[in-house]
């Protein structure tokens, strides 16, 4: 009872939503819009989405414009709710990271079924998930936080290791490798650590500061070799 009831509250709410959005057709920035080509893309009438939402499905409206200079087109209400090339909304989409960083693709599914009553399917959680790391790999990679004042350790430590991770065939196609034939079936995962070790124990040595250890891994492609020479 508790679980039909549950369903039925978020129909209703979703229903709602649906209404008091394609209500709005802010949406509709008159005849012509610019166009990220360079040209003038122009009004071609509303169009209807389906989304998941935490709520359950909804079909949404928008308005579509059509650019004659690249041949594509856009929905400004896509860009504004961050709805772009996917039918899943921005708190699905998290929902959907979230389970696809802990569990298989599959589990994930699984749990968003069970404990959200949302149907989305395992390939959609791994391509959710995978376009998920690429643009955490890329914010990691350009943004960097930097520390409030005077919480920089004096002293930071570096360490990096890497080992073989098995990967499905078409990730490791035409990769030469290991294998009596040449070909591979890992790739290396490369993993940095970084840590603080400000005080020394009794014979001087550096300690590690507890929870100063951060990690980041990723597969890189090795392009060069490290020697380390010992000093005479």
């Amino acid at each position: 009872m508790e679980t039909a009831a549950r369903r039925r509250a978020l129909t209703i709410a979703a229903r709602v939503i649906e209404k008091t959005v394609n209500a709005d057709h802010g949406d509709h920035a008159g005849a012509t819009l610019a166009c990220a080509c360079g040209g003038m893309a122009r009004y071609a009438g509303r169009r209807k989405k389906v989304l998941q939402c935490s709520l359950g499905k909804m079909t949404l409206e928008r308005a579509y414009y059509h650019c004659s200079k690249c041949g594509k087109g856009f929905y400004p209400r896509d860009r504004a709710l961050g709805l772009e090339g996917t039918w899943l909304s921005p708190a699905v989409t998290r929902m959907v990271g979230a389970v696809g960083a802990m569990e298989s693709f599959q589990e994930g599914s699984d749990l968003l079924a069970e404990l959200a009553g949302l149907d989305v399917d395992a390939k959609q959680v791994e391509r959710t998930a995978k376009s998920l790391g690429r643009e955490i790999e890329l914010d990691e990679r350009e943004h960097v936080e930097p520390a409030p004042d005077g919480e920089v350790a004096s002293t930071m430590y570096l360490g990096m290791d890497g080992t073989g991770v098995p990967m499905r065939k078409d990730e490791v196609a035409g990769r030469p490798g290991k294998q009596p034939d040449g070909t591979s079936k890992t790739r290396e995962m490369k993993l940095c650590t970084v840590w603080t070790a400000e005080g020394r124990d009794e014979d001087g040595i550096p300690v590690r500061d507890e929870g100063s250890v951060t990690y980041t891994a990723s597969i890189e492609r090795c392009v060069g070799t490290f020697i380390h020479k010992t000093p005479p």
